[in-house]
């Protein structure tokens, strides 16, 4: 067991996150594999408007609104082109807006994305959730 402060912990590289993000963010990962075998958690800035890509996790997903103003996105997926599974279009099903002190739990296997309510904006937020054998799935 160890004690950790989200001002002391290192930023991980952008490479290994970039293809998840829509722009310039700062990722920290808070809870690694030696932390906790259970939860994972991270300390995220997203920057001028950055947004994470549509996406899907395993196990529900809680974000804590740390600074500024955010937005949560729930959609469902549809397909347009059913010839063509490669042609989609996203259905959004709820918006919610947070900001400092804001807490939401993203069901397990609900598509949504979140960040930056605006562009030129700034929105930082702590996300943890259950360590799964199911990958994240991206869109």
């Amino acid at each position: 067991m160890q004690k950790k402060s989200f001002m002391s912990i290192k930023e991980e590289p952008n490479e290994k996150y970039k293809d998840k993000f829509t722009g310039d963010f700062i990722i920290k990962n808070v809870l690694d594999n030696n932390d906790s075998n259970e939860q994972e958690m991270y300390h995220v800035t997203f920057r001028n408007g950055c947004r994470t890509r549509p996406h899907i996790h395993a196990s529900d997903q809680v974000l804590i609104a740390t600074e500024g103003k955010g937005i949560v996105v729930f959609a469902k997926r549809i397909m347009i082109d059913p010839e063509n599974i490669t042609k989609t279009d996203i259905e959004i099903e709820k918006t919610v807006m947070i900001e400092k002190g804001d807490v939401i739990c993203v069901p397990a296997f609900i598509l949504h994305w979140h960040g930056c309510r605006n562009k030129n904006e700034d929105f930082t937020h702590i996300a943890f959730r259950k360590r799964t054998q199911l990958d994240n799935i991206w869109f």
